[in-house]
């Protein structure tokens, strides 16, 4: 096709199609150890569809757009050049993300990663081409898709096998937005240049090294990441078990406070002749017992559990536990995580309202499903504001460095089930509510 003297092959049309598949196989092969969503192979086609057919449209327009720019009087196509690549890279993420079970700064994380290993891909082509024929590397090429192979698998087993435990990436906001915008200077900016002043040897010389260090960077920051995790959660489960301890020391007291009242009651029963006197402590005895025969029951056994454990504790420091609960949309939780969501909100919640007057202490939990969602609600009274750090009340406590574990863990809980942990003060009380998509557990439970 030639239009005003300028001529668009076959070839370049069909030659400009093989950097969309390069970015889109890199994103693939390296976000492979990441957590899979339900029904992850239908997911996966339909999203490589999605996408093969969104990059095949733009780089219809920007071969265009490249090729006839003197036509168009367009001059320098490089922000053109810019755009498609921003897009490109977004195509990517967004597969990724909706693919895998990650957050999407994750996905970001893992999207900037994988542009890096395609640019190492290009650097290293460009080195052989200099003692190797043109041919022998041309796009589609046996050469060319060797390389390709070769630097994928290098990566993923140096980098991407080692970054990513357990399905996850630990990258914050920051992490994913700096590695992004490192990624597309080193990639973008200095692969226009090279085209543009005619540097294209020293800019793969240079850029390969940098991908690398890049890539090690955060190979290393990760592994210091994990490190400082495992750090908190040896600390996390020191504070548990001592918590646990106290617990069970509370509740041996209370059993044995308990029986020693009845022992001293049934003692006195045998020397009371009054029958009103006698009708009194009977009523006595029957409420002392009551408290170990209220076993709730909402559906769900490891809720229950917790419940009548922390009923206890409630009756001690005379505290009102009521509850509303249908435990069974809460059957989506591994026992563990709804274990340590129920236990440490209502361990806040005792810690807090014990403070006030033994008429105003009273805890409210509420576990129900509306509008698709599955909600967790604590409140108990709270006169003061909130202040909040990372989306966490600052604990008043001298010892801040062993407190704060609790909401950390209720957070983490409910992150890893996709929900959304909102804290706040209201008519003077303090809410934690935890929301979860329905249709996300839907697919939780079927995996």
């Amino acid at each position: 096709m030639s239009i005003g003297g300028v001529t668009l092959t076959a070839g370049q049309i069909v030659g400009s199609f093989y950097f969309p598949l390069e970015m889109i196989s890199a994103a693939v092969l390296f976000s492979r150890p990441l957590k899979r969503r339900g029904y992850f192979w239908l997911r996966m086609a339909v999203g490589l569809v999605l996408s093969l057919g969104t990059c095949t449209l733009l780089m219809s327009l920007y071969t265009v757009l490249v090729y006839l720019s003197p036509v168009f009087g367009l001059g320098d196509v490089s922000y053109i050049t810019m755009f498609w690549c921003g897009v490109l890279f977004l195509t990517c993420v967004v597969l990724v993300w909706r693919v895998h079970a990650v957050r999407f700064r994750e996905a970001l994380y893992c999207g900037a990663c994988a542009y890096l290993m395609e640019h190492m891909a290009y650097c290293v082509r460009i080195l052989y081409g200099q003692v190797l024929p043109e041919e022998a590397l041309r796009t589609g090429s046996i050469g060319y898709y060797l390389i390709h192979i070769v630097v994928y698998a290098a990566v993923y087993a140096l980098f991407a096998r080692n970054m990513i435990e357990d399905g996850r990436l630990m990258a914050t906001a920051q992490d994913s937005l700096v590695l992004t915008l490192a990624t597309l200077a080193v990639v973008m900016g200095m692969s226009i240049a090279a085209s543009a002043y005619g540097f294209e040897l020293a800019h793969a010389v240079y850029a390969l090294f940098c991908c690398c260090a890049v890539l090690y960077g955060q190979l290393k920051q990760q592994k210091d990441i994990k490190s400082r995790s495992e750090l908190a959660l040896q600390r996390q489960m020191w504070s548990v078990h001592k918590a646990q301890y106290e617990m069970s020391r509370e509740n041996i007291d209370i059993i044995n406070r308990k029986c020693h009242d009845l022992k001293h009651q049934v003692a006195a029963l045998k020397h009371i002749h009054d029958p009103d006197r006698r009708e009194e402590v009977i009523d006595s005895l029957q409420s002392a017992v009551m408290i170990y025969d209220a076993m709730l029951e909402t559906g769900n056994e490891i809720l229950d559990t917790v419940l009548t454990e922390k009923s206890l504790i409630c009756a001690q420091r005379e505290i009102a536990l009521s509850c509303m609960a249908d435990g069974e949309q809460l059957a989506f939780l591994d026992p563990v995580d709804l274990y340590t969501l129920v236990g440490n909100a209502l361990d806040n919640a005792i810690e807090a309202t014990e403070l006030l007057p033994p008429e105003e202490r009273s805890i409210r939990l509420r576990v129900q499903e509306k509008a698709g969602l599955v909600f967790f609600q604590i409140e108990n009274p709270y006169p003061g504001t909130l202040e909040l750090r990372d989306g966490l009340p600052l604990t008043r406590k001298e010892d801040k460095q062993d407190h704060g574990f609790g909401l950390k863990s209720i957070r983490d809980v409910g992150e890893k089930y996709h929900g959304l942990l909102t804290l706040e003060t209201e008519g003077g009380l303090f809410v934690l509510r935890l929301s979860f998509p329905l249709c996300e557990q839907q697919l939780t439970a079927e995996k």
